[in-house]
Formats: C-alpha cells, sequence, structure tokens
C-alpha cells in the first residue's frame, strides 16, 4: 500500500488527469444512457446475433459484442469502453516514463486521448472504433517499451494487431508497418517472425472463417468503396473501361457529382441500380469485383488526380474547425449530430423498424427501450458545453510534425543508425501517420477515422525528446538495488514489479541527465549509488 501511495504522489499529475478523464466518461454514461447508435450499430449488432460473415465490415468489433451479450447491458459495453480508453493514456503515459520523459511532459501526451470530446463520444458509441483504437495503440506501445521486448510482449503485441485487422479493415496493412518498424529497430529476427506469426494467426483464422460463410478466401467484399471514393475524380473518357465496366460511369463531370458516400448507399447511382436497388447486393463478389476494378483503372489513368483527392481529404484533418459539423453531410465525415453529445438524441431509422434485424438484434442483447438513447440532467448539459474541447487541426498537424522530427533525428544520429534506424518515434509515427492517411486513399474522409491515429502521433512526438538509446539509462534517481532488472529474458513475469517501481517519484534533481559510462561525471543524482552503472536492457 505504501508504495502504491508513493507511486501516486510520484505521478500525481497523470493520477489528478486520469480522474478528470474518468468523471468526464461517468458524466457521459449518466447524461445518455444506456449508449449512443449511429446506423453501423445495428449492423454491428446485427451481425452479433446472425454469427455470419459481413461483407461490408470486419466482424471483430461483434465478437467482442457476443462475448458480453450474456451480461445483456449496453451500459457495460459503453462502461467497458471507457475503460479501454483510460488504458490507452495510460500506456502512452508508461512509455513515456519509462523512456525518460517527466511526469509533466508524459501527461501532456496522453491528454488528447483523455478528454477529446469526439474520442469519449466514439466511447459511448455502439461502434468499433474504441476497440480498434486501444489495440493498436496499446500493441505499439509495448513494443515501444522496450528496447528488445519479453516473448510474451511480442506475440501479444502481433496478435493485437491482428485482431486488429478484424476489427476494422483499415487495420489490414498495420501488421506490414509493425514488421517493417521491428526491423528498423534490429529487435532481431526471432522477434520480428515472432510477431509476424502472432499477427498473421487471427487474420488466417477470420479468412477461413469468412470463407465458410462466402465461399472466398478474404476479409471482405468492399469494392463498392473503391468505386465510391474514386467517382470524386473518375473520368471515363480518360479511363476508356471496357464494355462491361461501362454502365458504372458517370457522365457529370466530378465537380458536379454528389459526395462519396452517395456512391456507396443512395438507390440512384450506378452500382445500386446494378445492384437491383439493394445494398447488400453491391458486396456480393460479382458487383464487388466490378466496383474493384472500375476504381483500379480509375486509379492507373488518373493517378495525379487521384493523388490531388487524397491529398484535398486529407488536408481537411488539419483544420481548425470540424467541417460540416452542423449538417447531415456531417454525419458522413465524423463530425455531425451522430459524433456529438445534442439536446435530442439520434431517433430510429427505416433500418430499424419493429421487425427488422437489427430490431431483434437490440432486443436479444438486452434492451426493451429499442436502442433509444436518453438525454439526461442535469449530467447532458454539461456535455453540450464540452463538445467544443477536442484536439484542433493545426494542433494535430504540429504534433505529426514533432513526431516526423523525432524520426528525422533517428536517421541522423550515427549510434542509432546502427542499431536503431529511425529512432524510438519511428513505429508509432509510421502507424498513427497510416490511420490518418490510409482512409482518404481507399474509402474517404472522416474525423472519425483520424481518431485512431492520434494517440499514436502523440506518442511518436513524446519520444522525439527522449534521448538515450537504452531505456535502462532513462530510469533516473533510482538506485540500482531499488530499480529491478530490465534484462528482457526475465519475460513477463516481473512487469508488475517494474512499472510499480517505474510510477515511484523521481529524485529531487530531476535535471540530471544520464552519463554515458567512461565520460567524466559532473553531479550525481541524490538516489544514485557511487561506483554503479545504471541497469541497461539486455540485448
Amino acid at each position: 500500500m505504501s508504495s502504491l501511495k508513493a507511486a501516486a504522489r510520484g505521478n500525481l499529475l497523470f493520477c489528478v488527469a486520469t480522474v478528470a478523464a474518468a468523471a468526464v466518461r461517468a458524466v457521459a454514461m449518466l447524461g445518455y444512457p444506456p449508449a449512443k447508435f449511429f446506423p453501423d450499430s445495428f449492423a454491428y449488432l446485427t451481425d452479433m446475433m446472425t454469427g455470419q460473415p459481413d461483407s461490408k465490415r470486419g466482424n471483430g468489433y461483434a465478437f467482442f459484442l457476443a462475448l458480453l451479450r450474456p451480461l445483456h447491458s449496453f451500459e457495460i459495453v459503453t462502461g467497458l469502453q471507457a475503460l479501454l480508453g483510460l488504458v490507452m493514456g495510460l500506456a502512452i503515459y508508461l512509455v513515456l516514463r519509462r523512456r525518460g520523459l517527466p511526469a509533466w511532459g508524459a501527461t501532456l501526451c496522453a491528454l488528447p486521448g483523455l478528454f477529446d470530446v469526439y474520442e469519449i463520444e466514439i466511447e459511448h458509441t455502439i461502434s468499433s472504433d474504441a476497440l480498434f483504437c486501444v489495440l493498436v495503440t496499446v500493441s505499439v506501445a509495448l513494443l515501444c517499451f522496450w528496447d528488445r521486448p519479453p516473448w510474451a510482449a511480442v506475440v501479444a503485441a502481433g496478435l493485437m494487431t491482428g485482431y486488429a485487422s478484424t476489427v476494422r479493415d483499415v487495420g489490414e496493412p498495420l501488421l506490414l508497418l509493425v514488421v517493417a518498424g521491428m526491423a528498423a529497430r534490429r529487435m532481431g529476427w526471432r522477434r520480428i517472425a515472432a510477431a509476424a506469426a502472432a499477427g498473421i494467426a487471427p487474420i488466417a483464422a477470420y479468412m477461413i472463417w469468412f470463407h465458410s460463410g462466402t465461399g472466398q478466401y478474404a476479409m471482405n467484399d468492399a469494392g463498392a468503396f473503391l468505386y465510391g471514393r474514386v467517382q470524386a475524380f473518375a473520368e471515363c473518357p480518360e479511363m476508356s473501361p471496357p464494355a462491361d465496366l461501362r454502365v458504372l460511369c458517370d457522365p457529370r463531370p466530378p465537380a458536379r457529382r454528389e459526395g462519396i458516400n452517395h456512391y456507396v448507399w443512395a438507390a440512384d447511382q450506378p452500382l445500386m441500380e446494378l445492384s437491383g436497388g439493394a445494398s447488400q447486393n453491391e458486396f456480393t463478389p460479382a458487383h464487388s469485383a466490378m466496383g474493384r476494378r472500375f476504381a483500379e483503372r480509375a486509379i492507373e489513368s488518373q493517378p495525379l488526380d487521384y493523388a490531388g483527392s487524397v491529398a484535398r481529404q486529407t488536408l481537411t484533418t488539419f483544420d481548425w474547425n470540424r467541417v460540416n459539423a452542423n449538417n447531415a453531410d456531417g454525419n458522413n465525415m465524423g463530425s455531425g449530430s451522430n459524433f456529438q453529445f445534442r439536446k435530442t438524441a439520434l431517433g430510429l431509422g427505416p433500418w430499424t423498424k419493429p421487425a427488422s434485424p437489427a430490431a431483434r438484434a437490440t432486443r436479444a442483447f438486452g434492451d426493451p427501450g429499442f436502442a433509444l438513447t436518453r438525454v439526461r440532467g442535469p449530467w447532458a448539459p454539461f456535455l453540450w458545453f464540452y463538445q467544443h474541447v477536442y484536439l484542433r487541426g493545426p494542433l494535430l498537424a504540429a504534433i505529426m510534425v514533432i513526431g516526423l522530427g523525432g524520426v528525422a533525428a533517428g536517421m541522423r544520429r550515427k549510434a542509432w543508425r546502427e542499431s536503431r534506424w529511425g529512432g524510438l518515434a519511428l513505429l508509432p509515427w509510421l502507424v498513427g501517420a497510416a490511420l490518418v492517411i490510409l482512409p482518404p486513399m481507399t474509402a474517404g474522409f472522416s474525423y472519425r477515422y483520424v481518431l485512431a491515429g492520434v494517440p499514436l502521433l502523440c506518442l511518436a512526438a513524446g519520444l522525439a525528446f527522449t534521448r538515450s538509446r537504452r531505456a535502462g539509462q532513462v530510469w533516473r534517481g533510482l538506485s540500482s538495488e531499488a530499480r529491478p532488472s530490465v534484462n528482457s529474458s526475465a519475460g513477463m513475469s516481473g512487469v508488475i514489479a517494474r512499472t510499480t517501481n517505474l510510477l515511484r517519484p523521481w529524485a529531487a534533481n530531476s535535471s540530471m541527465r544520464w552519463r554515458a559510462p567512461g565520460q567524466p561525471s559532473a553531479t550525481r543524482s541524490s538516489g544514485s549509488v557511487p561506483g554503479r552503472r545504471r541497469a541497461t536492457d539486455s540485448a
């Protein structure tokens, strides 16, 4: 108990921030019970009930809901998702303290994930985003905590990254980035192979399961999303498509067309008309393949137009205010009323009629109110005011630039190039930047998708300010007797003890920098032991 009190005193700033972040999440649960819902929520619930592969979106979140179904409570789902949000902030804080950042710096990097109103809102929504975000963040944090992580951490990171691919389609390329980041840090081919094998396992299992229901070894049949994406610039006179794809052409110039989502869901768009007006037919193998072929031909024929469209949508991320936050188009961009705490809750759409599969799934989960979100005072008015508290686009751009600066510095330093190419910031920056850029490349921009990349970019920005090559070299202010061994060969058995020691107060002389062995000593930390070197992670 005394060690926990000491840890709390030494990390008081982060403890206060975590309690405040938990309080805001509690207000969300009290002000908008049992949860918030949007159209995809009912699709996830239907997938949970049917247990069949979904051609439009990954079933990973439906598996998560199926585990919680026996509890028959949406409040438990949102409460658990809120807890995952706090865990994400803790993971960032622990890594940065482990790597030498002071408490205030590590807390600062954790703040966007802890307090952004859109993060809190998505955690309170029946949506895959919160689960996906914590899976990706914690997996990268595990690999950044150690120079050469224990085997259990490597396997856990691989499994979480692979599972994240089944939760959100945008997660499919992330395993490649994780493996590349591990290789750049030279973690050893055995660890890299173990992470790759662990990541492939859930992906392969999912593809086999998907084949059992669709006859295809795939993750989805999402060619319709690619078709919608390229309609922002595709012009058939420049593409010269074959005869079977010409039916998908829109003769209007791109400037006069509707948004990307219109070409996925609207009844009057070419692919939907070809599918007989039923959206589920758009995602059959034949129609999905047509949409994909059309998209590939458009990109190959108009690469500059495609690059310009992706760049314009990506740059929307960095506007000061969220675009279309007060109109219906915002619901397609993650900024509209579906993703805000409003004075009136979102009503039910035509997809949730009493006899619909969505309605049956909602009742099966245990909500007699048919998933109608209720707005309750005095808690809800606080959230209406709090709606303006979120990470602004220019600040996110600055965070990305800082992280990129850390990566560039890691590439310049000769000592780091020899063993840690790109530095500690490389892996989180690569994955975070990919989560910002990939959605505009494949399905269209949404602020909702950007949220997943923010914690990792903040982690990369914090790591840009760490200087030492070895994690053990930044355990300043702890004596050799008090500091546990950081040798990775000890495995995960000592993680709890290490974390407890990590959270103990730093010594009063926090300005002391690590002195590399062999360099002349200037001053010595009050907590150091003469004649002893600081421990380092084993190679």
